[in-house]
């Protein structure tokens, strides 16, 4: 398949669990409507509060409510989905697991990764993020096959991390989806810059679908989801609002902007630890 249709999904989910399923649910119909055949959720689609609270919401990997919202929709509408990220209870009954689930379009889940860099960050005298005190790093780097492609995983934060997804080239990534919930503060000065970096330094399409606005009194989120080409240039963005952007990724443009400036080739792995991918 050299098209393939993926939807982007902006939100501004909530401590309503069942307010945020409804509103994705809206958002993926809209997305199936105008032809998605892969749908990406943002970060924390299905609830948003205090860190802590996630432990109350986290789910098994295979039975939860969230997974069965997930799966019936991939099985009713015959669509690949990445499932964003949700709670899922780890080996910890301290911390949970904040993993980004995959569905085929018959609803199977077919991989996950959970989310190797955690969001520490003071963002002033008053406000603190400590995802570490409630959340257990992943510890493994994660690609998947849809559609005869190979994607590539992560969440938020690990955008900062370069060598994740030079790791994530050498598995032979084409598009990486990036799934996050960037603060104003942060989002506002790098979320562009990181995305497209991302992009241009791995030639490969990016699709990052974003939290947007006032989650709760602690809480604002940036936004902008994206959807952005091998070259780094941007294909479509969401504007302040709940919304679905959908791009047609033609992955015959991909290899001709790896043939005509091969830098992927030019790496020099035995000087930086790149043996193994």
């Amino acid at each position: 398949m050299e098209i393939l249709s993926i939807a982007a999904i902006q939100m501004c989910s909530v401590h309503d669990r069942n307010k945020n399923l409804n509103t994705a649910r809206v958002l993926m119909e809209k997305a199936v409507q105008k032809g998605a055949r892969l749908i990406a959720l943002p970060e924390n689609f299905s609830f948003i509060g205090q860190e802590r609270e996630n432990i109350t919401f986290a789910e098994e990997r295979e039975t939860g409510e969230i997974v069965h919202f997930l799966k019936k929709f991939s099985m009713k509408h015959s669509v690949a989905i990445i499932g964003g990220s949700v709670p899922l209870r780890s080996t910890s009954k301290a911390k949970v697991m904040n993993t980004c689930l995959v569905f085929d379009q018959s609803g199977v889940i077919i991989g996950s990764y959970d989310k190797i860099h955690l969001f520490d960050f003071h963002l002033d005298d008053k406000t603190v993020y400590r995802e570490s005190h409630y959340v257990k790093h992943g510890k493994h780097i994660e690609t998947v096959k849809l559609f005869g492609h190979i994607m590539g995983l992560c969440i938020c934060y690990d955008l900062r991390f370069p060598e994740l997804f030079r790791k994530l080239m050498l598995r032979g990534m084409e598009v990486l989806f990036a799934p996050s919930a960037f603060t104003m503060k942060t989002g506002k000065d790098h979320w562009e810059i990181l995305l497209r970096a991302r992009a241009i330094e791995n030639q490969c399409y990016v699709v990052a679908p974003a939290q947007y606005g006032r989650h709760n009194d602690e809480r604002i989120s940036y936004g902008r989801t994206m959807i952005i080409d091998p070259w780094g240039r941007i294909m479509a963005q969401c504007q302040d609002m709940e919304d679905v952007i959908v791009c047609e990724i033609d992955f015959a443009f991909l290899v001709e902007v790896r043939k005509r400036l091969p830098c992927l080739k030019h790496i020099r792995r035995e000087l930086f630890f790149l043996g193994e991918a």
